[in-house]
């Protein structure tokens, strides 16, 4: 049977405050197609669906019209687990429903059985199973007392605990089957970009753990929240299949992909290039870079990240990007004067960069290097935390 393994879809994300609702539209459409043309008899979805965990009506609404439009196909089981950016209730509420469909939705660990799911190919027959682990929150995971071994070495042991049980619930399910599990966490060694918008799980290394937490039964480990497609631990078998649409304009030029597993030729995995279906571009540059490579796609549909690298504070930029690009197609969702944050952090001292600051700090100089009244500083610096806070916790600003 073929299989198709995507993760990360980040549906209602927004760049830079730009609703993404278009790209996701089209994704999915596609990703129908693909199902239908390649013949899948299952996809699994290894996690965060949404962005956050209380998507807009219109981020739902893609969500349901894709899993409907699945229906009319020749794929027979989907698998969604939740990711660290859902909300397990709110994807688990319709999954009594959807299970009468082939639609298995696994929010929270519960019972070995529960997360083992049968897969059928074309004949009817199951193929496969499914050992459907969500995201494993950490207050879920750490309950062995045991003062003598870390809190990371507590997580790694209970993951691979629970990874252990299910896997072996499924194999007195089966007898001889393909045993595929899902996984939506970081496994030491995984690489990351710059901007990816991936966001620790736990705290420093904590909720990391190595490959070989894996059983040696699974033929494939299909795994989410990373957004770049790689294997896992160098097994070619555990796989991340990345996010489908870049989340950040660090992202610019490298392929995105939905991956194809074959059980019928020796759990054969295959790479699936996703389309480009909204141009990026990232401007770098002093004044006269920037307005000579915008004069050059204004006209194109294209959106545009500029940063100004010049020594001068340049205070006419914004001005003068909006006349180059306002009776064109390009976009300009940002604008980043580096000079500005330059000259606020010589003015504190300190030999501080921004690497080594926290947002929060950021924010405050740009602040205290303003006219603002102290009550409004306050007021601007509380604000700013509750935004933080909640774009930390994975929750909807409003």
């Amino acid at each position: 049977m073929k299989i198709l393994h995507t993760s990360d879809w980040h549906i209602g994300h927004t760049l830079y405050a730009k609703k993404r609702n278009d790209e996701h539209e089209k994704f999915l459409c596609w990703l129908r197609e693909q199902i239908a043309e390649r013949e899948a008899d299952a996809l699994i979805v290894s996690g965060d669906v949404f962005d956050t965990g209380v998507p807009g009506g219109a981020a739902q609404r893609l969500y349901y019209d894709f899993l409907t439009s699945v229906l009319g196909t020749c794929c027979r089981t989907v698998v969604i687990i939740a990711g660290n950016h859902d909300s397990p209730g709110l994807l688990e509420a319709p999954a009594g429903v959807l299970e009468r469909l082939s639609i298995h939705i696994i929010g929270l660990p519960s019972a070995p059985e529960r997360h083992v799911i049968a897969m059928r190919g074309k004949d009817g027959e199951v193929g496969a199973l499914c050992c459907a682990v969500p995201y494993l929150r950490k207050n879920e995971m750490v309950r062995i007392e045991d003062d003598a071994v870390t809190s990371d070495e507590k997580i790694a042991m209970a993951t691979a605990k629970f990874y252990s049980d299910v896997t072996q619930a499924a194999i007195s399910a089966g007898e001889k089957l393909p045993i595929i599990a899902t996984g939506h966490l970081f496994v030491t060694g995984a690489m990351r970009h710059d901007g990816d918008g991936v966001r620790d799980l736990y705290v420093g290394n904590l909720g990391q753990v190595g490959a070989d937490i894996f059983p040696k039964e699974l033929s494939y480990v299909a795994l989410g929240h990373i957004h770049s497609e790689q294997c896992a631990g160098g097994e070619e078998h555990i796989r991340y299949s990345g996010s489908p649409l870049p989340m950040s304009f660090g992202e610019i030029g490298k392929d995105k992909f939905v991956l194809e597993i074959d059980t019928d030729d020796g759990m054969r995995i295959g790479k699936i290039t996703v389309p480009v279906f909204q141009q990026l571009r990232a401007i770098r540059g002093d004044h006269e870079t920037i307005m000579r490579a915008l004069k050059g796609i204004a006209d194109d549909d294209v959106w545009v990240e500029v940063t100004y690298t010049g020594d001068g504070i340049c205070p006419g930029l914004s001005a003068d990007i909006h006349t180059i690009v306002k009776d064109g197609k390009a976009e300009v969702l940002s604008i980043r004067n580096n000079a500005v944050l330059k000259r606020i952090l010589a003015s504190s001292g300190g030999g501080e960069t921004l690497e080594s600051m926290k947002v929060q700090d950021v924010f405050i100089k740009c602040i205290e290097n303003n006219t603002f009244e102290d009550k409004h500083k306050r007021e601007l610096i509380d604000c700013f935390d509750e935004i933080v806070a909640a774009l930390e916790g994975g929750q909807s600003c409003g």
